[in-house]
């Protein structure tokens, strides 16, 4: 998943570099996924154009890019932890050294290591040079002629903890920077690389943990932006975490994480949440393991990988590591199991359920929503026979009401129905679920519907049309990546549309509030009378009361 067009397939730190130690360590890490350059590209060249931009943070000098408009700069490639290789291969992350070299900031690092050829005609993601040597993040800036402090998004990519990375171009944060905010993307490691739990990892742990390691490379790129955006012109004490899918369960996640407490001021949210329960497994993304369940599953998969004690994990080649940790889209339960976020203890004590419920969330203002058609691309059942047969054995004396409220008769409806329920219990109940509990704290929520569809073509995808707003399309809308579809034929509604969207998490970001939308008054949300903010060319405010299919994962979750 996510391919950075403006990566280069060679690449190449210098040993002994200030800015890019263990070098050789960092060009095993790029076998098979990035050859080497012969021309070192991390050392000053010898031109630059004169406008590109050079900041003197405490990590260390960067040369950055002016953009070919003039309206803003970028500083791609900056390390914030030390390559996580060799035997930092599950560890948590390391701090880097700074340097006192500059370091030229022009080019994209590899993606994290994930499966291959994850995008589809929807999404465009095109495949990424990868390597575990991935702990990198950029920055993108209002143009440096304009100074002062700016409030900073940092933005948290989606991808099911399995795939993503801060580089892709459907990410990159140009225009958020030519509306005044300074803007980063991470990347983070993910799926078993980023969250195996395993007894000997736990054994060789100073508090006796393992997992959560993709969890703590997150946090400490967020402390590198409180110890480093000032450098950029980004202001430490108004940062938005910003993320969809789930990213939003990573935000979700960071509101309950002492680590994190005080990293971020403001949240936005879409389509993801981790207010599910403890389960020995992950299901089908809802429940969360807690560290002897996850450490089981570890062990579990490391055994039938054929490593029998940890020193034989850490020897696999990152390819055969990759290839075994690709989940398996056939099975019906339990694919994230050891490779997603867990309930350790100490990074994350407790449920974030239980923590909201409590009221031990970080205070932050939170703007959080889910789209309208959340069911498009989830996994759904067979057969009727199949479909019943789940229902009855997941939810026992409450499948006849489920069956009630997602009926079939057929095998296509049974496939409609299974992806409509999997839809809300994954991202609409969750995103409703923390909009409440949130507001219920005292804290200001403004909770909204995304409805604006995008131009989808009939070739593109069978039955475009039937889309609508569907999981993750809004993106296209908040970063302005209409040219990544041009044949799609959009409209100057959508520009408008877009425009008004980003001005508007913009506008949010710099205050914590929100007033309107295209003209339409938006009030806090209010648990006692709920009202939910229909986002669309004609926006508008209705009732949102619970309905009956919420209702029902509110009373199935409160279990």
């Amino acid at each position: 998943m996510l391919r950075g067009l403006a990566w280069q397939r060679q690449f190449h730190f210098v040993d002994g570099c200030p800015g890019c130690s263990m070098g050789a360590s960092r060009q095993s890490a790029y076998h098979k996924f990035a050859p080497r350059s012969p021309i070192p590209s991390n050392t000053e060249p010898t031109h630059m154009p004169p406008r590109d931009p050079i900041v003197t943070p405490p990590c260390g000098n960067i040369r950055g890019r002016t953009a070919r408009n003039g309206r803003s700069c970028s500083f791609l490639g900056i390390p914030f932890a030390t390559p996580p290789v060799g035997d930092l291969r599950w560890r948590p992350p390391q701090p880097l050294p700074s340097w006192t070299r500059i370091r030229d900031a022009g080019r994209f690092a590899p993606a994290p290591v994930q499966k291959f050829g994850v995008g589809n005609p929807l999404f465009p993601f095109p495949d990424e040079i990868q390597s575990e040597d991935c702990l990198y993040l950029n920055v993108w800036t209002p143009n440096q002629d304009n100074a002062g402090k700016h409030p900073v998004i940092v933005w948290i990519y989606p991808g099911a903890f399995q795939n993503g990375s801060g580089s892709a171009e459907f990410f990159r944060g140009e225009r958020w920077a030519e509306a005044g905010i300074v803007f980063v993307t991470f990347n983070y490691r993910l799926g078993k690389i980023g969250f195996l739990a395993h007894p000997e990892l736990g054994a060789e742990s100073e508090y006796g943990l393992s997992g959560n390691y993709g969890l703590l490379d997150q946090i400490a790129a967020l402390e590198w932006v409180q110890e480093n955006i000032a450098a950029f012109g980004g202001d430490p004490d108004c940062v938005t975490l910003f993320g969809a899918s789930s990213g939003a369960s990573t935000i979700s996640l960071l509101m309950t994480a002492d680590r994190a407490a005080g990293l971020f001021h403001r949240a936005i949210a879409e389509s993801g949440g981790s207010f599910g329960p403890l389960r020995p497994t992950t299901g089908i993304g809802d429940c969360w393991q807690d560290l002897p369940s996850a450490e089981r599953s570890g062990e579990t998969w490391a055994r039938d990988l054929g490593a029998l004690r940890l020193k034989d994990l850490r020897q696999l080649d990152v390819d055969t590591l990759r290839l075994a940790s690709i989940p398996d889209a056939t099975a019906t339960g339990g694919v994230f199991d050891a490779a997603r976020p867990i309930i350790d203890g100490q990074t994350l004590k407790h449920l974030p359920r239980d923590v909201f419920l409590k009221g031990g969330q970080s205070k932050v203002p939170l703007l959080v929503g889910s789209a309208s058609n959340e069911a498009f691309g989830l996994s759904q059942a067979s057969t009727l026979e199949t479909y019943e047969a789940q229902a009855r054995y997941e939810f026992g004396a409450r499948a006849d009401r489920f069956l009630e409220l997602y009926p079939a008769t057929t095998d296509e409806e049974a496939a409609t129905s299974a992806k409509q329920a999997n839809g809300h219990r994954l991202f609409t109940w969750q995103n409703w679920a923390w909009a409440n509990l949130h507001a219920r704290s005292g804290q200001a929520v403004y909770y909204y519907q995304f409805s604006k569809a995008p131009p989808v073509r009939e070739h593109a995808l069978p039955d475009a049309s039937a889309l609508g707003a569907y999981h993750c399309a809004s993106i296209f809308y908040s970063f302005g990546k209409f040219h990544l579809r041009p044949e799609w034929g959009w409209t100057q509604d959508d520009e408008e549309f877009s425009r008004a969207l980003l001005g508007c998490w913009a506008s949010f970001a710099r205050s914590g509030t929100v007033t309107e939308f295209m003209g339409i008054p938006w009030n806090k949300f209010d648990p006692s009378q709920p009202e939910v903010m229909l986002l669309d060319i004609q926006p508008q405010k209705r009732s949102a009361d619970l309905s009956p299919r919420l209702r029902f994962w509110d009373n199935y979750y409160a279990e």
